[in-house]
């Protein structure tokens, strides 16, 4: 196996070298070359390993969230979803109703210049 192959069973395995990549933190080329000098078990490699605090805070961002999901009750969520589907139609007719004064508007405005025209004529 070659070394390059080496590399990638070696990145494969500790997944969170793709997230330092990804955030700007250090680029593949330099952790192959670190790879190639110091091997896979050199304790080099601790200073690229993520803070086991961040893991627990995104982990505990989820729980809580999911915790948040549990404490929903149903009932409530389904009425106020209704009340507001409520408000939606009655901001909806109220639209309806001033686009068709509009085109009330706009149509008797027509039909007198159309008056007009046959008086002048």
């Amino acid at each position: 196996m070659s070394k390059k192959d080496e590399f990638k069973e070696f990145a494969y395995k500790n997944k969170h070298l793709s997230k330092l990549v990804q955030e700007g933190k250090t680029t593949w080329q330099q952790l192959y070359e670190t790879y190639d000098i110091y091997g896979s078990d050199n304790e080099i490699w601790k200073t690229y390993e993520t803070p086991k605090k961040e893991e627990h805070k995104t982990s505990d961002g989820v729980k809580s969230i999911l915790n948040n999901l549990k404490n929903i009750d149903m009932d409530k969520l389904e009425e106020n979803i209704g009340s507001l589907q409520k408000a939606l139609g009655f901001l909806e007719e109220i639209a309806l109703t001033r686009s068709e004064k509009k085109e009330e508007k706009t149509n008797k405005k027509k039909k007198n210049t159309e008056i007009e025209r046959f008086f002048d004529d």
